[in-house]
């Protein structure tokens, strides 16, 4: 292997620069500060991004590091959105829209106007749009303002220009033929084209194109409208293409919003080449008295119930006869478009988030539109709860209470309970170690209008009786929404359980922690429980009729884990229910003994015995001591008179007169 061909495998392996795979990772662990061997192999495609960088940053300035965000996906690349893409939120926090379509790069200005100085070259979509034609803009008579020149056009010539230059007489005579016309744009690349009558039909060939339009969201509008000093706008939009048209009040209702969000698809058919601008205008549905008037006696021809608010024109050909949008991008980019109103030209009233896709009308049903509907996205979820322990819990019995835990997530389903923890003292903790499932979820909930499924979980610590009824204890209250909602932000979009996310609730501190059988570690919470009836229910000495002090009338702490996490995830990885033998087994509760019968079971006669000694000793330790002295001196006593009358022991002299 080290002959020529190794040689030019070695050659291949090296970039521009001349630097083999080891030499950069080398280099660039160099550059990081890496005190190891390796760091740098980290992350092969941030490494690939710096590359690139190094590349072009002779050509693009400062704004290297942007080419991340602006690239086109190709290929494989869409497989892991996730490695490729930043968090472009405005706080720099995944959310829905973020997770749903992140895949999808972000462009601040329409992709025609993205440059090569400000996208870099991989990023910047204006020079390869112009590859596709020669565009001429036409107007009709002088131009009466030239820095609204765009706005006083009345249309677009689109053409391809191409220049040919006559071959020299002599290198024809010498080729003993007639001087042929080359194409100077191939002479300059060293190939000699000559000119060939071109076939329109074969280089921009008709097609039926299927436009998928997905509006997103409009932001920064002007209100259209103002009723009783409020900002207010009915908005909707329509779509037009030659005679082709979509309205969005013949599939929803209109959003009634300043800055309203839409998160829909429309679909328009076309013909290209063709009519090829596409007009995409936000509207204010107006319904007033005198349009309703006009209305009722048959006057609808003339009266518009509707104002345009703004609009912007996509130009469709330059993106469909661009191979680079048309076949290479698979996830076509996000665009912020300008919305201008023929009233003002020129002037923004508005910005419009959109992404325009294009696929062949026969390939429409093997390639569905993407579902961009946020708001009534739903996922399926389940929930984990493990009660660890229950501590300074008020006995119900005297001294001691045999205490078992219900917990039920309010609105989805039954109410859920642990096994019995007996003879729990006020002193000593309420073992459990118990794991309960709550399964068939879905977040947001199925029907909102239901006040009771907002996601709380209500606990509840009974005391259970063998005669009459169980007492209640304790019970609180707590809202779980915030971590439901975290837990569908960070795992929508991801089809892979390996990728997906388990929301916990945060512990009060990192260390508040506990492990199962086979090492996980989950984080915990003490909460305080209060009784139902009332602050303490009367049951302190120190309670007071106003306020609700929770820790002079707490009744029990609970201490739970709480985890969220998708259905997927959860199939992916199993847990036993309670503190059962299976998969995540948690430890058994070290419980104290309990009375046995001495006869059927002798060792647990003998543990629970030697339990109440060394309890009794705890509680009357004082007196334990004092006793034991006493019986201590008694021994030495009785043995002391013992070896003196055997004569061993010798008598303790008697001083006279003392």
């Amino acid at each position: 292997d080290g002959g020529e061909g190794g040689a030019k495998a070695e050659a291949k392996r090296r970039d521009k620069k001349g630097y083999s795979e080891a030499e950069k990772a080398d280099k660039k662990a160099v550059r990081k500060g890496a005190e190891k061997p390796g760091a740098a192999d980290d992350d092969e495609d941030d490494e690939d991004d710096d590359e690139e960088g190094d590349e072009q940053g002779d050509d693009e300035g400062d704004n290297v590091s942007d080419i991340v965000e602006g690239h086109a996906v190709e290929g494989d690349d869409d497989m892991l959105p996730d490695m490729q893409e930043k968090v472009d939120t405005p706080d720099g926090k995944p959310n829905a829209e973020w997770l749903l379509l992140r895949a999808h790069p972000l462009y601040d200005c329409p992709l025609e106007r993205s440059t090569v100085k400000e996208y870099g070259k991989k990023g910047a979509w204006e020079p390869r749009f112009e590859d596709a034609f020669d565009e001429l803009v036409l107007y009709r008579g002088p131009i009466h303002n030239f820095k609204q020149i765009q706005h006083e056009s009345v249309g677009i010539l689109k053409c391809k220009v191409k220049l040919f230059r006559k071959e020299d007489e002599a290198v024809a005579e010498s080729r003993g033929d007639d001087p042929r016309f080359l194409d100077m744009a191939e002479l300059k690349a060293g190939k000699e084209v000559p000119y060939e009558v071109p076939d329109v039909n074969e280089n921009f060939q008709s097609r039926d194109i299927e436009i998928r339009i997905y509006l997103l969201k409009a932001f920064q509008m002007t209100p259209s409208q103002v009723v009783d000093g409020l900002a207010k706008s009915d908005n909707f939009i329509k779509i037009s293409l030659g005679s082709e048209e979509w309205d969005w009040r013949t599939y929803y209702d209109p959003i009634v919003a300043l800055n309203p969000h839409f998160y829909r698809c429309a679909k328009i058919s076309a013909k290209l080449p063709g009519p090829s601008q596409l007009h995409i205008a936000l509207m204010d549905d107006q319904v007033n008295v005198v349009t309703e008037a006009l209305k009722t006696v048959g006057v609808n021809d003339v009266v518009k119930d509707y104002d345009e608010i703004g609009e912007t024109i996509v130009d469709l050909e330059d993106r469909w006869f661009c191979e680079e949008w048309s076949v290479k991008t698979v996830n076509k980019p996000r665009e912020t478009r300008d919305l201008f109103n023929s009233g003002n030209p020129g002037i923004s009233v508005g910005k419009m988030m959109v992404i325009v896709d294009a696929v062949l009308r026969v390939d429409a049903d093997d390639k569905p539109e993407k579902d961009v509907n946020i708001a009534g996205r739903q996922m399926p979820l389940e929930m984990r709860l493990i009660i660890w322990n229950l501590r300074n819990c008020a006995p119900k019995d005297g001294y001691t209470s045999d205490v078992k835990v219900f917990a039920e997530l309010l609105g989805w389903g039954r109410m859920k309970e642990t096994d019995c923890d007996m003879g729990v003292k006020v002193s000593r903790y309420a073992m459990f170690n118990y794991r309960i499932k709550f399964k068939g979820l879905k977040f947001p909930s199925p029907d909102p209008t239901i006040p009771a499924k907002d996601y709380i979980l209500n606990l509840q610590v009974w005391g259970a009786r063998l005669l009459g009824n169980d007492t209640l204890i304790a019970e609180g209250l707590l809202p779980l929404q915030p971590i439901f909602q975290d837990c569908m932000q960070r795992n929508l979009g991801k089809p892979s359980p390996d990728d997906m996310e388990i929301v916990s609730l945060e512990p009060a501190k990192p260390a508040d922690v506990q492990a199962d059988e086979e090492g996980t570690k989950y984080p915990f919470r003490w909460y305080s429980l209060c009784h139902p009836g009332g602050p303490g229910c009367k049951t302190n000495k120190d309670f007071k009729q106003p306020g609700y002090d929770f820790v002079k009338n707490r009744q029990a702490e609970i201490q739970i884990t709480v985890q969220v996490m998708p259905r997927a995830k959860a199939r992916a990885m199993p847990a036993s229910l309670g503190f059962k033998p299976g998969p995540a087994k948690l430890f058994d509760p070290n419980r104290p003994p309990q009375p046995k019968n001495p006869i059927f079971d002798p060792e647990g006669c003998k543990a629970y015995i030697v339990y109440v000694c060394k309890e009794a000793i705890n509680r009357k330790k004082p007196c334990c001591c004092c006793l034991s002295c006493c019986i201590i001196l008694i021994v030495l006593l009785v043995v002391y008179v013992y070896l003196l009358q055997a004569g061993i022991a010798p008598k303790i002299p008697i001083i006279p007169g003392a």
